[in-house]
């Protein structure tokens, strides 16, 4: 919706997928914050004991996304755009406004850190 309303200037970017991408996730964490704000705001008003549960991950990826958010903010942009949108170390640079060398730096840490905490062979692919 931001897109279409404000194309006028996001159809002047350079990368105006990457412009929408970005909001896209800046939205969906703003969201997801605020929920779980209210969550816990409701819990502790209405007296409840404990917080509704947060969504549902699949059990065999609840480990792995476990540790992917408990990398710092900025690797774990990373490892979702990349794995996740398959984005190329181009488009997560434009996406995120850094440059390309960052992109690859963070990856290279958060696969690093990612393959020693989940017990994988930490080769020269990483």
């Amino acid at each position: 919706l931001r897109a279409h309303r404000d194309w006028d200037n996001v159809g002047r970017y350079e990368y105006p997928g990457a412009w929408v991408r970005r909001v896209a996730s800046n939205l969906a964490m703003s969201r997801f914050r605020r929920l779980k704000s209210e969550a816990k705001a409701v819990t502790r008003l209405a007296g409840f004991g404990t917080p509704p549960p947060p969504p549902t991950i699949a059990p065999e990826y609840e480990h792995f996304w476990r540790e992917v958010r408990s990398l710092p903010r900025r690797q774990a942009q990373v490892v979702a755009l990349f794995y996740l949108e398959d984005l190329s170390i181009a488009q997560i640079a434009a996406t995120l406004d850094v440059a390309e060398g960052t992109v690859k730096a963070q990856l290279h840490k958060a696969r690093t850190t990612l393959a020693r905490r989940l017990g994988a062979d930490v080769g020269e692919h990483t």
